[in-house]
């Protein structure tokens, strides 16, 4: 069996596999602009990342929006300063590098979470009334599941920091109030920007919208 034949037996078209492979990294670049579009805060700053996370999520689909966040993750940690601050390996001792692996797991609960609620709800896709019911019962509530992944990940390995790197005493409590609880009302709005984009632009249309 050759290689072509192969790969349609798995499923995936060779030029499927090329274009899925070009929004991977068109989507995993995009973040970088994203990070970088910060004001600084201490312990985390703020920035646009949470917004494209959940949009790579939406567009992509779970598998892909997870190979993208993944994908920025390495370019991070092997030494590219693609990070809000900066990258490479040393990162992972920083007290947001917790918030990176939540990107990737948050991608993936976004897009499967609309995947379902694509498959049970029936809502159209074409004109102003099936992009508000895919905003209102698929993409918003897809764009929100996937947030508190991220503040999982993220309010854990900040807490872990506190508790190896300083004398907190609540170093959780602390964790959530600095890493999540300041950010909650920004990235629900974050959130509910991307299910919009998304909704409006028409990205379930073959090409763009992921169902992998």
């Amino acid at each position: 069996m050759s290689v072509l034949a192969g790969r349609r037996v798995a499923g995936v078209e060779p030029r499927q596999a090329a274009a899925d492979a070009v929004l991977v990294v068109v989507f995993a670049l995009l973040m970088i602009p994203a990070a970088q579009a910060k004001i600084e805060a201490e312990p985390v700053p703020y920035t646009l990342q949470l917004l494209f996370v959940v949009l790579t999520g939406l567009a992509l689909g779970p598998w892909r929006g997870a190979a993208a966040m993944a994908l920025y993750a390495v370019m991070g940690f092997g030494g590219l300063p693609v990070f809000a601050r900066g990258g490479g390996l040393a990162y992972v001792l920083t007290p947001t590098a917790g918030y990176i692996y939540g990107f990737v797991v948050g991608a993936f609960v976004t897009g499967m979470t609309a995947r379902i609620l694509s498959q049970r709800v029936g809502v159209s896709d074409t004109g102003s009334r099936g992009a508000i019911g895919r905003f209102l019962r698929v993409d918003l509530i897809a764009a929100l599941a996937g947030v508190p992944f991220i503040y999982l990940f993220g309010v854990n390995h900040l807490a872990l920091y506190y508790v190896l790197a300083t004398d907190e005493a609540n170093p959780w409590g602390r964790a959530w109030s600095a890493g999540a609880g300041i950010f909650v009302w920004y990235d629900i709005l974050k959130a509910a920007i991307a299910a919009a984009l998304v909704s409006s632009a028409g990205m379930r249309k073959e090409g763009t919208r992921g169902n992998r």
